[in-house]
């Protein structure tokens, strides 16, 4: 009794060590049908990039290559149920005497199973799970379908997948095409892909041919002396074309799709942008990147370069800026803005930001302010329309920060936020529809469209993108933007000089531009007017013969187009010298003149401004001659002020700067009448003792006083 149920408590353990695992295995799904491969059109069908996997039907495999792989590969395998018996006796006995697995023995349908699971290694753990998913397999699937799936999941060399594929890279033809001797070269290559890749070792791939011919003919599948040379092997690369626009429509794609890109379009901009970096080789520039958008159905039509890497942004954002203010009725394109050193610290404490120039215009329009790209007054209207919103509607026009508002501060409107070629691109489109923001699409089929902001706003933005007179301060008349055609435009350069930008758009194309480094190494201080202005503009003369360029904006219920003072932005006066147009959202125009702003000094009629600006007309950028309307004050040096001399430093370098709130003054120390320097500016040296120095105009004279201590 005991010895029988201890021979039961065995054999019950036995048959759960055995059948636990087996019962495991078989709930083990199937191979999933092997996926076909991706073939990417242009927008006219012509082909942009191959699959490296082709799947095809078993009857498109040709006559030959089916039947040739079964002898060489598995010659029992329309006889067998999954597992070959001779076949993995005879492998065990081999891998028994060696001590390690190196023969397997797997017939086609257990190789199949190993490749769908995507093992890689050998173990007899593994061998036992195939081998009972194979028999499971068998009695799912034909024989036909194992085959057809096996040959198509085969590595060929080369990352070719599939019968398809490497008879195109070997033999620029169709697998259906493949004659005996093809059949049986490609036959051989599975067993050892690298060992005999035709391209790289081709005596090895000829020698395993030889050794393949000798097998079927000892096999009777073919005639002795049937077959002798190898075929002639080409080398075929896979079509890829265009590399990154490629890679970002791959994504979950199959079959032979049709995508958005002009293959023509897309040689051109890859032309120019080589063409282009040859002429920028001695500034250290090694990197562009072109996207060309259809202004229409936001379909990008070309993608050359990094244009999906965040970069930092430069001056591309401030035209979103002006717009979300302008559309909101907080400034209007004839708005006065501070240009001026003092302006934005009482904005944003410890913040200082300067433009390349390094000076100051003081009041300027927010046409000239946006036409000229300038820093200063870009966050002085940041900080009229709030930062935090600012930041959000620009979210709404399609960009995508990898950061939020808080990493980049008020600086984020003048390029430390990090923004994708093609977002940028795709907004700009979004102004070229008047205001309608929709996501590029690589697909034909449109992205959702909404309206961000009114027609009449992004028509005033566009009109100043298109004046070639409003960026004459900095670019000149003659910059790379200043083509023939009306095209908007917009450039951007990133601090330290790392990124260039240019950005614009006509009738039917937004066009983008970067360039720099894909290090991030600094060019060698070139600005984007430079870096990639020209470039853009190459790209746009490509398009404009068969494009349109926009037209001026028409007044209507809407839009209102006047004559303003060209100093104050109000309406003309007698004493305004000169008079521009400009357009306003209805309801926005000035309804006063400019009189006020004017007073007589003598002769000469003089531009009076705001308190505001009383430091800047006291300073050396004062370029107008204006005067402050405050009364006539000294602002430096300080009342009552003490200095102390150095003796360990030259005079050269211990002199005061006198500046008054006011434009030109005359300046008197102790009675004694000082002379400008070389740039208009005052410096008076230090000199022990008490002093009295005095600013004098036409009409008013101011007086202070301060001290100078003797040297320790």
């Amino acid at each position: 009794m005991r010895q029988g149920f201890l021979l039961r408590l065995w054999g019950g353990g036995l048959a759960a060590a055995v059948g636990l695992p087996a019962v495991w295995l078989w709930r083990q799904p199937l191979p999933e049908q092997v996926k076909p491969g991706l073939t990417l059109l242009d927008f006219r069908g012509r082909v942009i990039a191959e699959s490296l996997q082709e799947p095809v039907a078993l009857d498109q495999m040709g006559r030959w290559l089916p039947r040739v792989t079964v002898a060489l590969e598995d010659r029992r395998f329309y006889s067998h149920g999954g597992v070959d018996f001779r076949a993995a006796a005879g492998a065990f006995l081999r891998d028994a005497k060696s001590l390690r697995i190196a023969a397997g023995g797997s017939t086609i349908t257990e190789q199949l199973v190993k490749m769908a699971a995507g093992r890689t290694g050998k173990s007899w753990r593994a061998k036992i799970c195939e081998t009972l998913l194979a028999w499971k397999l068998e009695r799912a699937w034909s024989k036909e379908r194992i085959l057809a799936e096996y040959l198509n999941r085969a590595d060929y060399g080369n990352r070719r997948l599939g019968p398809e594929a490497a008879a195109r890279a070997y033999f620029g033809k169709s697998a259906r095409d493949l004659t005996l001797a093809e059949s049986v070269f490609l036959a051989g290559l599975p067993q050892s892909p690298t060992r005999f890749n035709p391209w790289r070792r081709p005596a090895q791939a000829a020698a395993k041919f030889a050794r393949s011919v000798a097998r079927l003919e000892k096999l009777g599948v073919i005639a002795p002396g049937q077959l002798v040379p190898p075929p002639e092997i080409q080398r075929n690369e896979l079509r890829n074309l265009a590399p990154e626009f490629a890679d970002a429509v791959r994504p979950g794609l199959t079959g032979t799709v049709r995508t958005t890109l002009d293959l023509d379009m897309q040689r051109v901009a890859e032309v120019l942008a080589r063409e282009h970096l040859h002429s920028l080789n001695r500034f250290d520039v090694t990197g562009a990147a072109v996207v060309v958008i259809e202004n229409n159905t936001g379909a990008v039509r070309a993608m050359a370069g990094g244009a999906l890497d965040p970069r930092s942004c430069g001056s591309t954002l401030k035209p979103f800026i002006y717009l979300d203010a302008i559309d909101r009725r907080i400034l209007t394109a004839a708005t006065l803005l501070p240009d001026t050193p003092d302006a934005i610290p009482a904005l944003y404490r410890d913040y200082d930001p300067r433009d390349f120039s390094n000076r100051f215009l003081g009041p300027v329009r927010v046409r000239e302010a946006l036409g000229n790209s300038l820093n200063v007054p870009a966050v002085a209207a940041l900080g009229k329309l709030g930062a935090r919103r600012a930041f959000s509607d620009l979210e709404s026009w399609g960009f995508h920060f990898p950061r939020g508002l808080d990493a980049y501060g008020a600086g984020f409107i003048l390029g430390n936020a990090e923004v994708r070629l093609l977002d940028l691109a795709g907004a700009y489109a979004g102004l070229a529809r008047g205001g309608v923001a929709m996501p590029p699409s690589f697909l034909p089929s449109r992205g959702s469209a909404k309206r961000v902001c009114s027609p009449e706003a992004a028509e005033i933005i566009t009109d100043i993108l298109c004046d070639n007179d409003a960026r004459e301060k900095t670019f000149g008349p003659a910059s790379p933007l200043a083509l023939s055609s009306r095209v908007a435009a917009k450039t951007g350069t990133s601090s330290g000089f790392r990124d260039g930008w240019a950005v614009g758009y006509d009738k039917e194309h937004t066009v983008a531009v970067w360039a720099g480094n894909a290090d991030n190494r600094p060019m060698r201080e070139l600005l984007s007017i430079r870096s990639a202005a020209p470039l853009w503009a190459a790209m746009m003369q490509r398009l404009l013969p068969k494009d349109h360029p926009l037209d001026a904006p028409q007044e209507s219920s809407g839009l209102v187009r006047l004559r303003i003072c060209k100093l104050t932005g109000l309406l003309p006066s007698s004493q305004s010298q000169g008079a521009v147009p400009e357009y306003f959202l209805k309801g926005t125009e000035p309804a006063v003149d400019s009189s006020a702003w004017f007073i007589r000094a003598g002769d000469k009629t003089r531009l009076r401004l705001p308190q505001e600006y009383a430091a800047w007309c006291g300073g050396p950028y004062n370029w107008l001659g204006a005067v402050s309307g405050a009364r006539l004050s000294i602002t430096n040096p300080k009342p009552g002020a003490t200095y102390a001399m150095d003796d360990t430093l030259p005079p050269s370098q211990q002199m005061i700067e006198f500046v008054s709130n006011t434009g030109p003054v005359e300046w008197f120390v102790n009675g004694r009448k000082l002379s400008p320097g070389r740039d208009g500016r005052f410096f008076w040296p230090l000199s022990a003792g008490h002093w009295e120095v005095q600013a004098a105009s036409a009409n008013e004279k101011a007086v202070s006083s301060f001290n100078v201590d003797a040297g320790f």
